[in-house]
């Protein structure tokens, strides 16, 4: 049997901080694994069974609640306005009694009406919608 010297023992290995950082690797990600697998575990349980979930319970609740709102907040259907712009206080203005309406002139055998507003300035030296 081979005695050794005490002082190799305690000489540390380079290899020693590598290993370190390996094993701390190793176990976070072991933690996570079984993170995950409880995670998963808890979800299959939750959906398996047939107990509801606070959540949906709440959900539920707030269902029925609303529901019997929209019936008694429901007002009767009120009947349709015959002067809907004179509801919002809307009205046609009055014609003056002095002033005569004048038609408005329209070429023999057609149907279109000249409207004096949509004719062009005759001002205008060239026409604005062909390019010279």
């Amino acid at each position: 049997m081979m005695i050794e010297d005490p002082k190799k023992q305690n000489v540390k290995k380079p290899n020693d901080g590598q290993d370190t950082v390996q094993r701390i690797q190793v176990g976070v990600v072991g933690l996570v694994a079984v993170l995950m697998v409880v995670s998963v575990a808890n979800f299959v349980l939750q959906r398996a069974s047939d107990e509801q979930s606070a959540i949906e319970e709440i959900q539920a609740e707030a269902l029925e609640n609303a529901g019997r709102l929209a019936v008694e907040a429901e007002p009767a259907p009120a009947p349709a306005p015959a002067e809907p712009l004179a509801e919002l206080g809307i009205t046609a203005a009055p014609v003056p009694e002095d002033e005569v309406v004048q038609p408005v002139p329209t070429v023999p055998g057609t149907r279109a009406q000249v409207v004096p507003d949509l004719e062009p300035d005759p001002k205008l030296e060239a026409r604005m919608d062909k390019e010279r």
